[in-house]
């Protein structure tokens, strides 16, 4: 089986959703309340059998029943060959165009079309549910109701691990273990035969163990007439214990295995499902990071995306994340973006593979995994800039001011002029909310990109024209932060000399003798614009030498510590572009969402 369909109206935080889904493996990432586990809990329930869900009004949109009836709509292919026939479901079938992504009413084959089957579930404010097989015929009331059978409905269902896995470890009800005990038969009369043993067992010592409460029972029914024989004795009561399939578990020796750690409990049921998986083959996951380590998550997903022999995947899995770490593990055709607007409810899930001209964004989830987990992104330059926001960040934190984490913004470098702004128009196109921090002493080799990305409504900041985040750093802070940016330099390059030769090749009338002489300097404007010039590292000119001389601050820690102890503390004594543009940053952070 394999969901080519999912439509949702009015349930929970979803006013309306359509999305088509890839056959393999679809993982739902986005900010917090986007709606990611609404949409797998919808599939689960599509399939989920009537005695077993119960509704209330929470799981209306809007908490609002009478207004907001539930439509659940899933339409599944790679149907099972008896569900074709049409003695089953053969009159209930529909076409899908998998290249259009297109329902069609009536099945065609003729025309490339896949038979597939919808099936609905419908919610009204009496919070019962009803699960009805689906198409245009049956809407029109030309065809009559129909619906999908419990034992195939309990066939294809969906597979769900859950952040908590250790109940699948167990004979309760909808549990892994009861899916592959053979046949429900089979599974009652496990249960009954258990009853029995315990029955025989509880037997072999309740005499002695109850003894004397038999005998003084045994004269209070003398006493008053009650008619027992010469055999009363105590017996285990099963059915009044409620023994059932959730009362026994797997055990390794004396210790029950929902004893075992939260990711090992989730890997052990997620091989239990996997050979569980038989018409489903769909599986759920919920946070598919939790419990686990890196090394565990990267085996999990391996096996969750493992090749049949014919060549297609086991399984279509569906799944939530939170985790860089399982970004960086999936390709970017697997992920998908979900968002949700605050207001009309209308909920979106974009593909993540969506090309973007200039930019390879299978690159993405490996270089910049983080943002794809936040609503709003700010893509700097490169790694100065990610730090300097970085810092002050802290500063203001400090201050009492809203964090970033806080606001849903991550910095992330963009890897230069030219790169950033491809990857600024690609995060746009996929829905997050975008600014772009560029230094000014070079503009892109396109001239046009960064107009069409004000015009698209991506937020640009920019220094002061012809400066770099350097530039700014050495020309605009007061003395004292100057200087230690001096030693900073020379702690962060470990080579006194070379940052004294380079400066006296492009100062030769100063002629610095020593390095401390270059911090006795730092009053003047000139050296303060050379060392901002050398801080930003530049291509050699003998062209035998390639290399690029390492900049002083680009890496993260030093720019972050730069932020927030010599910039942050003196924001209100800057004047100019520079701290014009650190307030119109601020501004777009504080920006409602």
């Amino acid at each position: 089986m394999r969901i080519v369909r999912v439509e949702i109206v009015n349930f929970r935080g979803i006013k309306q959703l359509s999305w088509h889904p890839a056959p393999g493996t679809n993982c739902l990432v986005g900010p917090g309340d986007s709606g990611k586990t609404t949409v797998l809990d919808a599939i689960e329930l599509a399939f989920a059998p009537r005695n077993g869900v119960t509704f209330d009004d929470t799981d209306f949109y809007a908490v609002h029943p009478k207004a907001n009836p539930i439509a659940i709509t899933v339409t599944i292919g790679d149907l099972p060959t008896e569900f074709l026939k049409e003695d089953k479901y053969g009159h209930y079938l529909q076409g899908w165009d998998d290249a259009a992504k297109r329902l069609e009413d009536e099945p065609d084959e003729a025309r490339g079309l896949e038979d597939v089957l919808s099936v609905k579930l419908t919610v009204d404010h009496t919070l019962e549910g009803e699960w009805t097989l689906f198409n245009q015929r049956v809407a029109q009331g030309d065809q009559s109701l129909r619906v999908l059978g419990f034992q195939d409905r309990q066939d294809i269902a969906p597979s769900r691990l859950g952040p908590y896995a250790d109940r699948h470890l167990g004979w309760g009800r909808q549990s892994v273990l009861n899916r592959i005990t053979k046949g429900s038969t089979a599974s009652r009369g496990l249960m009954a035969e258990a009853g029995r043993v315990a029955r025989q067992e509880f037997s072999k010592d309740s005499q002695s163990l109850f003894a004397d409460t038999i005998k003084e029972a045994k004269l209070a029914a003398e006493r008053l007439g009650v008619p027992v024989g010469d055999r009363l004795h105590a017996m285990l009561d099963v059915q009044a214990m409620g023994l059932s399939g959730g009362g026994i578990s797997l055990h390794d020796g004396d210790l029950p295995l929902r004893r075992l750690g939260v990711g090992s409990s989730r890997l052990f049921t997620a091989a239990l499902q996997d050979y569980a998986r038989a018409k489903a083959s769909v599986a759920l996951i919920d946070e598919v990071e939790h419990g686990l380590e890196p090394h565990r998550i990267s085996r999990l997903l391996r096996e969750l995306k493992k090749e049949t022999a014919d060549g297609k995947t086991k399984a279509q899995v569906f799944m939530t994340t939170h985790s860089p770490v399982v970004l960086q593990e999936l390709d970017v055709d697997e992920l998908n973006v979900v968002r949700r607007h605050p207001k009309s409810g209308a909920a979106t899930i974009v593909p993540a593979n969506k090309p973007y001209p200039g930019l390879d964004v299978q690159s993405q989830p490996r270089a910049n995994p983080q943002a794809y987990l936040a609503p709003t992104i700010l893509v700097c330059e490169g790694k100065t800039e990610v730090g300097f926001v970085r810092g002050l960040d802290d500063y203001w934190v400090s201050k009492g001011r809203l964090p970033l984490s806080t606001a849903g913004v991550v910095p992330v470098s963009g890897g230069g002029v030219d790169k950033a702004p491809v990857i600024a128009g690609y995060f746009h196109s996929l829905g997050y909310r975008i600014g772009l921090l560029l230094d000014s002493d070079r503009d892109p080799e396109d001239a046009n990109v960064l107009n069409q990305l004000r015009s698209a409504g991506v937020s640009v900041f920019r220094w002061a024209q012809g400066h770099a985040t350097e530039d700014h750093l050495f020309r605009d802070l007061p003395l004292a932060s100057i200087i230690n940016l001096i030693k900073a330099a020379a702690a962060t390059q470990a080579d006194e000399q070379s940052i004294l030769d380079r400066l006296n090749r492009r100062l030769p009338a100063k002629k610095f003798a020593i390095y401390s002489d270059i911090e006795k300097a730092a009053d003047d404007r000139d050296v303060r614009i050379a060392l901002g010039e050398l801080a930003k590292g530049r291509e050699k000119n003998d062209k035998r030498e390639r290399e690029r001389e390492r900049g002083w601050f680009k890496d993260i820690s030093i720019a972050e510590w730069i932020g927030r102890k010599l910039v942050g503390p003196h924001l209100d004594e800057l004047r100019g572009k520079f701290s014009e543009t650190i307030t119109e940053i601020r501004i777009w952070i504080d920006r409602e969402q």
